[in-house]
């Protein structure tokens, strides 16, 4: 994912990471089916330089009602905060053996939303091995201030997780949702906040939020 803060901080702690699109109509769900290789092709889709539009098929502003947070809310960064693309993405099948999908192939996709005057990324990533999530633990140390290892311990915790269940990081600043994927492989949504000089949504809004996504793209 180029052009965002987890291309610049995944060098620096990666290494000390555990390692271990998507839209189909199945017939069947109420919702779209996360795939693999199908966010593989929305990745491409997206591009190295990034898209002005999120391919993936939220509803923000409706996640947001649901979770009853206040504001006005959208596709795109909250004003004033970066000119960063809308939606970026990789596709891992395509990484490099010293880049982070090289041991566990797959993609990501993030997306900027914004409700009031806080930004929220959201992060599906898709990958053969089990908890992909594992590759955006230097964004969630970025964005907590944590240590490494209790990011680790955090992750540990989101193994056990039930589909559709999210689970909140200890200081609040970021949400897991284990995805079921369509065929083969491993999925997750993130939810990590953008910058603000105002208070960030607070844990039970996130996670309300996280679930309220989650059920759109399942």
């Amino acid at each position: 994912m180029r052009g965002s803060r987890y291309a610049v901080c995944c060098a620096a702690v990666l290494m000390t990471a555990l390692l271990t699109g998507c839209q189909t109509d199945t017939g069947s769900g109420t919702g779209p089916s996360v795939s693999v290789e199908g966010l593989a092709e929305t990745a491409d889709e997206v591009g190295p330089e990034g898209a002005d539009t999120c391919p993936l098929p939220y509803d923000f502003a409706k996640a947001a009602s649901a979770a009853e947070i206040p504001g006005e809310a959208g596709p795109g960064l909250a004003p004033g905060g970066g000119d960063e693309s809308t939606a970026t993405a990789e596709n891992g099948f395509e990484a490099e053996q010293d880049e982070p999908f090289a041991g566990n192939p797959g993609a990501l996709v993030s997306c900027w939303f914004h409700v009031g005057e806080q930004s929220v990324q959201v992060h599906l990533i898709a990958a053969e091995k089990p908890q992909p999530e594992y590759l955006l633990a230097p964004l969630l140390v970025s964005v907590s201030g944590q240590e490494v290892d209790a990011v680790n311990s955090y992750l540990r915790s989101t193994e056990k997780g039930v589909p559709g269940r999210p689970v909140l990081g200890s200081t609040g600043d970021y949400a897991t949702v284990r995805v079921e994927p369509d065929g083969e492989g491993h999925a997750a949504l993130l939810l990590t906040p953008g910058d603000a000089d105002t208070d960030r949504l607070d844990g039970k809004q996130l996670t309300d939020l996280s679930r309220a996504l989650y059920a759109q793209i399942t």
